[in-house]
């Protein structure tokens, strides 16, 4: 806790919150923030199709899909891919710290710009609220080191946006994208468990660039964007969740949306397996969890919803559903996730292919490794306060 107040308290702490709250407070400008996104989005689509090359489309699309867990695998692909990149790269990130993993992938990036690749980054600036003292945005005035290569190379662009757009994605070429809920720094890379799903095909880039659907709802990968354009994920979770015919398992690490709730108090009394694993380390927003144990141990079938613990933080969004479709990305349950921001995640369907097979082996040694939640917890009375602002 000391070490924490001491990062909240310090100077360039004290500006990391200024600029977060003054983003939240712009951000209320929805048409703004409309108008803004969608001209960083255009950007960002003509910077590709410009230096597309067309004789490298899209690949087979028996391997359009890959998932990795956790940040040692994840941040190898993702260094991976840097190093390789040929003609463009595009990040958009919601936290970048300035420590070991947030240099490290500068320093990726400096490397692909000096061999002549156009990088080109925006930035939530309502993230700055999450980095302290090793905020992103501080480190444009450094006089030496990878930042200062960094920030005055003519190649990089960064924008430093103030919408609310909560998704972590990085697009290499017009070939791969990479979607999950890891942001940039060495928690997500060394510490919590977490998900990312790699995409290869020049539709999946298209679609969340332009906005525009590019996937039929038979297609066994679905990109599903909450943008510019509208809001997509709340209607394709409400889908699954009403949809569920044996067993929901959920892997999240905020839990609080009073319709998802219901829905899935409604799932178990219809004879659905409903189990549900969040995070065992408190964070922040632990007392909206809290209070959404107690309600669904009150009101769900108790025979058929069980609520377990992981170990350590757990940082994905997951939900598996009758193990033959998989909803990953970076929405949480929360409304403000799923209605007010920006976010962008992936529908796996298809029970017998490879990417499936994967996430239901990482959800069964999940839940190997999880404690059950026997009974609701204590609700204080600032535990009900706290929850009642989403913290």
């Amino acid at each position: 806790m000391r070490v924490f107040l001491r990062k909240l308290l310090s100077y360039r702490g004290r500006r990391s919150i200024l600029r977060s709250a003054g983003a939240y407070i712009r951000r209320r400008h929805t048409r703004v923030k409309s108008i803004h996104g969608m001209r960083i989005f255009y950007g960002l689509r003509m910077m590709l199709l410009t230096h597309a090359r067309p004789q490298f489309g899209s690949v087979a699309r028996r391997r359009e899909a890959c998932f990795y867990v956790d940040g040692e695998r994840a941040f190898a692909r993702i260094e991976q891919l840097l190093r390789s990149a040929r003609h463009t790269i595009a990040i958009h990130m919601f936290i970048w710290v300035d420590d070991v993993t947030g240099r490290a992938i500068a320093e990726r990036l400096v490397e692909a710009a000096d061999r002549g690749v156009h990088v080109r980054i925006t930035k939530d600036t309502a993230g700055d609220l999450f980095e302290l003292d090793r905020d992103f945005v501080t480190t444009k005035s450094e006089v030496r080191g990878i930042w200062r290569r960094f920030w005055a190379h003519p190649r990089i662009t960064v924008d430093t946006a103030p919408e609310r757009n909560h998704a972590k994605v990085f697009i290499v070429d017009d070939e791969t994208i990479l979607i999950g809920g890891m942001n940039i720094a060495d928690v997500y890379r060394y510490r919590w468990h977490d998900f990312l799903v790699e995409l290869r095909g020049r539709r999946f880039i298209e679609e969340y660039l332009s906005g525009s659907r590019h996937s039929a709802s038979s297609d066994r990968v679905r990109l599903v964007v909450n943008g510019p354009h509208g809001h997509a994920i709340r209607t394709v979770l409400s889908e699954l969740l009403r949809s569920a015919k044996r067993e929901l398992i959920l892997e999240q690490a905020y839990l609080s949306d009073s319709s998802v709730l219901r829905q899935l108090c409604d799932a178990s009394k219809r004879g659905v397996h409903v189990r549900i694993i969040l995070p065992g380390e408190s964070d922040l927003f632990q007392n909206a969890n809290a209070i959404s144990i107690a309600e669904l141990l009150k009101h769900g079938d108790p025979e058929r919803i069980q609520i377990f613990r992981y170990p350590v933080m757990l940082h994905g969004k997951l939900i598996l559903v009758d193990r033959e479709r998989a909803f990953i990305g970076s929405a949480n349950l929360m409304t403000t996730s799923i209605d007010g921001m920006g976010e962008v995640n992936v529908l796996l369907s298809g029970r017998h292919t490879r990417v499936l097979r994967s996430v239901r082996e990482t959800v069964r040694e999940d839940l190997l490794h999880s404690t059950p939640i026997l009974s609701a917890p204590r609700l204080r009375w600032l535990t009900r306060i706290l929850a009642s602002v989403g913290l």
